[in-house]
Protein backbone atom coordinates (compact mmCIF):
# COMPACT_ATOMS: atom_id res chain seq x y z
CA UNK A 1 0.00 0.00 0.00
CA UNK A 2 0.87 3.39 -0.41
CA UNK A 3 -0.76 6.10 1.44
CA UNK A 4 -0.57 9.79 1.15
CA UNK A 5 -1.51 12.23 4.46
CA UNK A 6 -2.50 15.68 4.06
CA UNK A 7 -2.75 18.14 7.21
CA UNK A 8 -5.18 20.89 6.08
CA UNK A 9 -6.33 23.60 7.39
CA UNK A 10 -9.14 26.07 7.24
CA UNK A 11 -9.14 30.00 5.90
CA UNK A 12 -9.35 32.33 8.03
CA UNK A 13 -13.21 33.58 8.86
CA UNK A 14 -14.37 29.88 7.70
CA UNK A 15 -16.12 28.02 11.31
CA UNK A 16 -15.18 24.65 11.04
CA UNK A 17 -18.91 23.66 10.04
CA UNK A 18 -18.56 25.82 6.88
CA UNK A 19 -14.79 24.17 6.00
CA UNK A 20 -16.29 20.67 6.28
CA UNK A 21 -19.72 21.37 4.72
CA UNK A 22 -17.44 22.85 1.92
CA UNK A 23 -14.89 20.04 1.78
CA UNK A 24 -17.87 17.34 1.86
CA UNK A 25 -19.71 18.84 -0.65
CA UNK A 26 -17.78 20.35 -3.17
CA UNK A 27 -14.04 20.11 -3.24
CA UNK A 28 -14.72 16.25 -2.93
CA UNK A 29 -16.67 16.37 -6.09
CA UNK A 30 -14.38 18.10 -7.24
CA UNK A 31 -11.04 16.08 -7.22
CA UNK A 32 -13.70 12.89 -7.93
CA UNK A 33 -13.91 14.79 -11.31
CA UNK A 34 -11.02 16.23 -11.97
CA UNK A 35 -8.81 13.48 -10.82
CA UNK A 36 -10.66 9.89 -10.47
CA UNK A 37 -10.46 6.75 -9.24
CA UNK A 38 -8.31 7.29 -5.69
CA UNK A 39 -9.07 3.56 -3.88
CA UNK A 40 -9.71 5.37 -0.53
CA UNK A 41 -9.98 9.31 -0.20
CA UNK A 42 -10.88 9.75 3.09
CA UNK A 43 -11.01 13.07 5.55
CA UNK A 44 -10.96 12.86 9.25
CA UNK A 45 -12.29 16.07 10.71
CA UNK A 46 -10.73 17.19 13.91
CA UNK A 47 -12.97 18.04 16.81
CA UNK A 48 -11.10 20.19 18.89
CA UNK A 49 -13.48 21.06 21.63
CA UNK A 50 -13.76 16.93 22.32
CA UNK A 51 -12.39 16.14 26.28
CA UNK A 52 -10.16 13.48 25.14
CA UNK A 53 -7.85 15.48 22.79
CA UNK A 54 -4.17 16.18 24.27
CA UNK A 55 -2.47 19.63 23.60
CA UNK A 56 -5.24 20.77 21.79
CA UNK A 57 -3.78 24.08 21.56
CA UNK A 58 -1.08 23.08 19.62
CA UNK A 59 -3.50 21.36 16.86
CA UNK A 60 -2.61 23.86 13.57
CA UNK A 61 -4.52 21.75 11.36
CA UNK A 62 -8.49 21.04 10.62
CA UNK A 63 -8.70 17.79 9.08
CA UNK A 64 -6.39 15.03 8.34
CA UNK A 65 -6.80 13.42 4.83
CA UNK A 66 -6.28 9.98 3.40
CA UNK A 67 -5.44 8.87 -0.02
CA UNK A 68 -4.66 5.12 -0.20
CA UNK A 69 -3.07 3.49 -3.16
CA UNK A 70 -2.32 -0.14 -4.30
CA UNK A 71 1.11 0.95 -4.78
CA UNK A 72 3.77 3.92 -5.31
CA UNK A 73 3.23 3.59 -9.46
CA UNK A 74 -0.72 3.71 -8.78
CA UNK A 75 -0.65 7.18 -7.28
CA UNK A 76 1.88 8.84 -9.99
CA UNK A 77 -1.15 7.44 -12.42
CA UNK A 78 -3.42 8.91 -10.50
CA UNK A 79 -1.36 12.46 -9.97
CA UNK A 80 -1.07 12.95 -13.54
CA UNK A 81 -4.46 13.25 -13.70
CA UNK A 82 -3.47 16.79 -12.53
CA UNK A 83 -1.34 17.54 -15.50
CA UNK A 84 -4.50 17.52 -17.89
CA UNK A 85 -5.11 21.62 -19.33
CA UNK A 86 -6.73 23.65 -16.46
CA UNK A 87 -7.07 20.68 -13.88
CA UNK A 88 -4.22 21.90 -10.92
CA UNK A 89 -5.58 25.33 -11.98
CA UNK A 90 -9.33 23.99 -10.92
CA UNK A 91 -8.39 22.36 -8.11
CA UNK A 92 -6.15 25.53 -6.63
CA UNK A 93 -9.06 27.77 -7.32
CA UNK A 94 -11.31 25.65 -5.05
CA UNK A 95 -8.72 24.97 -2.03
CA UNK A 96 -8.21 28.87 -1.89
CA UNK A 97 -12.06 28.90 -1.38
CA UNK A 98 -11.87 27.03 2.26
CA UNK A 99 -8.13 26.19 2.64
CA UNK A 100 -5.07 28.31 4.33
CA UNK A 101 -2.85 26.62 1.19
CA UNK A 102 0.54 28.00 2.43
CA UNK A 103 -0.53 25.58 5.53
CA UNK A 104 -0.77 22.71 3.14
CA UNK A 105 1.17 19.44 4.84
CA UNK A 106 1.30 16.56 2.43
CA UNK A 107 3.28 13.63 3.61
CA UNK A 108 3.86 9.31 2.58
CA UNK A 109 3.33 7.18 5.69
CA UNK A 110 4.46 3.72 6.16
CA UNK A 111 0.97 1.84 7.92
CA UNK A 112 2.36 -1.64 9.77
CA UNK A 113 -0.03 -3.15 11.18
CA UNK A 114 -0.36 -5.01 15.13
CA UNK A 115 -2.03 -7.73 15.92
Amino acid sequence: MFKVMAFLSRKAGTSPEEFQAYYETRHVQLINEVAPGIPVYRRNFLQLNDPQNRNADQIDFDVVTEMEFPDRQSFQAWAKSFAAPGAAERVAEDEAQFLDRERIRVCVVEVPESI
